[in-house]
């Protein structure tokens, strides 16, 4: 929106530098010539230093010949509404005055003209000079926001490589857990199968040696000396067994 409200200023701006041009180049040609006419200005009026006569009933004509007439007369202002003619002398100046004509020498109509457009020019310049201005604040408005939101998308990203640091050590962390209880379910479930083994290994030596008692009673007497030699070697296998079970 900035960029058409300059553009379209600075169009004007040289539409009405080229207008300044031109009064110029009229004015110093006027000058040059010594051209002495009046000419009329609407909606303006003259102030003279002097009033010299005030003439009613006058017309616009009326009034630029009366003035014309009189060497004394520097300008003159006409009331469009009641008629009045107002001559004034010395030097004065152009003032705007709604219902009213001024009428002065061609000099310093195109004096006022010129006047006018350096007034108009200087307002536009400035308007041109705020909204370049304000451009340029919000330029580097948007700079420094932009720069914020770098700086905000930077620490972010660093956040998040922090982040994700720490899920990684969580998972290692994780799969080290798993695998020392995969490991211990595997071992737990070793020895429960050795356990199994041994007992019935235990139950097998123990029926052996209940068969054998047995066995020598129903003989009548056999060899005692045989007989613990036999529990001896049951018994000590039984050790051995839980012995190797215990070191697993």
């Amino acid at each position: 929106m900035s960029s058409t409200q300059l553009q379209n200023l600075s169009n004007q701006f040289n539409s009405l530098l080229t207008q300044y041009t031109n009064t110029y180049e009229e004015y110093i040609n006027l000058v040059a010539s010594n051209d002495t006419s009046f000419t009329s200005v609407p909606n303006s009026a003259f102030i003279g230093k002097n009033n010299i006569n005030t003439l009613s009933n006058y017309t616009l004509d009326a009034c630029q010949r009366a003035c014309s007439s009189n060497s004394s007369c520097s300008g003159a202002t006409f009331n469009n509404n009641l008629g009045a003619c107002r001559l004034s002398s010395g030097s004065g100046n152009i003032v705007a005055a709604a219902k009213s004509t001024a009428i002065v020498k061609q000099a310093m109509y195109y004096s006022y003209q010129l006047q006018q457009l350096n007034s108009q020019l200087m307002k536009v310049n400035q308007e041109m000079m705020r909204i370049s201005n304000s451009s340029y604040n919000q330029y580097q408005q948007n700079q420094q926001k932009t720069q914020q939101q770098e700086q905000n998308l930077q620490n972010n990203y660093q956040t998040l490589l922090q982040e994700r640091e720490q899920i990684d050590m969580m998972i290692r962390q994780f799969q080290t857990i798993d695998s020392a209880y995969e490991n211990g379910s595997i071992n737990v479930t070793s020895n429960y199968y050795n356990y199994i083994v041994l007992l019935f290994v235990v139950i097998f030596l123990i029926f052996l040696l209940m068969r054998f008692s047995l066995f020598d009673e129903q003989r009548g007497g056999g060899s005692t000396f045989t007989n613990n030699y036999l529990y001896i070697f049951i018994i000590l296998s039984v050790i051995i067994i839980f012995n190797s079970f215990i070191k697993k």
